[in-house]
Parts: structure tokens; C-alpha cells; sequence
């Protein structure tokens, strides 16, 4: 009996010892499939990640920049960036920077962005014209509703004993119209329109609610005015008060200023002027740089400044007496 219980033992270590290797076995087996699962599925997952990372095209130079140069079309080029690399502010077209002029030097391969390029007001001048900002009020900026991109004429208004100039006064007060159509390039904090995307408008939208305060009445117009002409709007600030008309922009009427004699300026011309110096006179640089003074604001074209009086200095004289006859030599 104790002989069969001791085979029976040895048998059951043996299938003991059997199923733990196929035990081990079998859990090995496992492992690898799972590894080899994991492994397989990191690798999907990577490839569909690459394949899922969005691209953007985004305008960038060809070559250096400079400064304070209009930008050619043929040097820009686009160039494809991950999106969430796209710099802010950058463009997505060649035709939106084409002709803009750059603030600073923009290496080649840099992508070109709004802070990069010269906005405001300055580029909104044209040619010869320089902007200038008087002083408005509801009553001088017809109620208020001047807006940017209107066209004005500028109405002087001067009061007696101002502006007289040379120690002459005025006797009665004058109101004449001073400059005529000028462009309204900013009317107290609101400048030109211009284009926004749907994200601005949204946050423009956003801060005015989230503020909540009406904006501060305007003090200020700036004005798109002739660089001739500006002399005149200084001084007609300084010495009287201006008004803003309203005028339609399809209003092209000016007055003709050849109907009138011209003001007195206040430099006069060179002697012995060439001809070509003599017309060069009539430029508006020129014109501006010989300027204005309140004589000729107030339309006294004529007047002359009092001229200075020098005493003639004589030699000294000897007289000689020989009896009644008296001589000078």
C-alpha cells in the first residue's frame, strides 16, 4: 500500500511539474503577442498623428528687404509651415504685401508679418500732402459728425484786434473760406476703416461690451492737407478759429486762387534768381518754406512791413572865414 501511494505522489509532481511549464510557456507566448500588439499599435498611432499635422502656407522674402522700400511681388514667396508654427500676424498671399514698405530690414526666409510692415496713418498720404491735426468741437466739427475718410473745407474766422500784424488792427471781424476739400484722416480716437477678419471683429465686439463706457468727445481732427497749405492752417489756428464743413465726396468744387492776389509771404526771394529759380518758387515746398504772416492771412495782400529808417552819416565839413566870405571845404 505505502509502495502505491508513493507512485501515485511521484505521479502527481510529475503532471505538477508538466503544467507549470506549460504554464510558464504559455504566459510567455502571451507577453509577446501583447508586446508585439502595443508595439504595432504605438506605431499606427504615430503614423496617423504625422498624417493629421495641418499645414500653412505663409508669405515670406526671397531675399533681404530693406528698409523704407516698397516690396516687389518676385520677392516673396510662399512657404509651407506646421499651423501651429504660422507666426501671428502673417500673411497668406503675395498680393496682400506686394508694395508695402517694410519698417526694417527683413532678412531673406523671414516670414513677413504685420509688425514687420509701415501702417497707420503716414501711409495713407498721398504725395505732397502732410497730416495735421487742429483742434474741433461739437459746434466747429458740424455736431460731431465728422467721421474718417470724410471730405471738409476749413472756414477761418478772425476777430477784431487779431492777427494784424505790424502793429495794425482790425476793425471788423472776417470769416472766409481758408482751405478747401481736405481729407479727415482721424476724427478724435477713430482712424480710417480698415479690413478686419471675423476673429478681430469679434474681439472689438467683446472689448466694447466688456467696458461699457461711451468713448471721450473728440478734440481733435487730423487732416490730409497740401504741403503749401499747411502754413495757412497753423496760423489760422494760432490767430483765429476754425470750422469743419461737411461736403459730399463727389463734391469736387475748389475756389480758383489765381482770381486773387496772393498773400504776402514772409520770406522774400533771393536777388538775381534764374529763371528756372524764379518758377522753382511757385513749388509747394518752396511756397511753404517762404510762409505766411498775419497780414497776409487776413487777405491784406499788399501791406508792406515798416521799413527801417538809417540815419546817412555825412562827412565832417570845415568852414573857413576870410573876412566877410565864409567857405566850405
Amino acid at each position: 500500500m505505502q509502495k502505491f501511494t508513493r507512485i501515485a505522489a511521484l505521479l502527481l509532481v510529475v503532471v505538477a511539474v508538466v503544467l507549470a511549464i506549460a504554464a510558464f510557456t504559455l504566459g510567455r507566448h502571451a507577453s509577446r503577442s501583447t508586446v508585439a500588439q502595443a508595439n504595432g499599435n504605438a506605431a499606427a498611432t504615430t503614423h496617423s498623428d504625422a498624417a493629421q499635422v495641418a499645414m500653412a502656407s505663409v508669405v515670406a522674402a526671397n531675399s533681404a528687404l530693406p528698409a523704407g522700400q516698397p516690396i516687389a511681388a518676385s520677392a516673396l514667396h510662399l512657404v509651407s509651415v506646421p499651423q501651429t508654427q504660422v507666426p501671428p500676424d502673417s500673411y497668406t498671399s503675395v498680393d496682400a504685401v506686394a508694395g508695402d514698405i517694410p519698417l526694417v530690414d527683413i532678412p531673406a526666409n523671414i516670414s513677413i508679418t504685420a509688425n514687420l510692415l509701415a501702417h497707420g496713418v503716414a501711409m495713407e498720404l498721398k504725395p505732397g500732402e502732410r497730416a495735421l491735426a487742429v483742434p474741433v468741437d461739437e459746434l466747429t466739427a458740424a455736431g460731431n459728425r465728422v467721421l474718417p475718410g470724410d471730405y471738409v473745407d476749413v472756414f477761418l474766422s478772425l476777430k477784431p484786434n487779431a492777427a494784424g500784424g505790424y502793429g495794425e488792427k482790425k476793425e471788423t471781424t472776417q470769416t472766409r473760406l481758408l482751405l478747401s476739400r481736405l481729407r479727415v484722416l482721424a476724427y478724435g480716437s477713430h482712424n480710417l476703416p480698415q479690413p478686419k477678419t471675423a476673429a478681430d471683429t469679434a474681439s472689438a465686439s467683446d472689448k466694447a461690451k466688456t467696458t461699457g463706457n461711451p468713448p471721450p468727445p473728440p478734440h481733435t481732427a487730423v487732416l490730409a492737407v497740401p504741403v503749401n497749405e499747411v502754413d495757412q492752417l497753423l496760423l489760422g489756428t494760432q490767430d483765429g478759429k476754425l470750422s469743419l464743413a461737411l461736403r459730399h465726396p463727389e463734391d469736387t468744387g475748389k475756389p480758383d486762387s489765381s482770381l486773387f492776389p496772393p498773400p504776402r509771404r514772409v520770406l522774400a526771394a533771393a536777388a538775381r534768381l534764374t529763371p528756372e529759380q524764379r518758377h522753382a518758387l511757385d513749388d509747394p515746398e518752396n511756397q511753404a518754406y517762404a510762409g505766411i504772416d498775419g497780414a497776409g492771412l487776413a487777405g491784406r495782400a499788399h501791406a508792406t512791413p515798416p521799413r527801417e529808417v538809417h540815419a546817412v552819416r555825412r562827412a565832417p565839413r570845415i568852414e573857413i572865414i576870410r573876412g566877410t566870405q565864409a567857405h566850405s571845404l
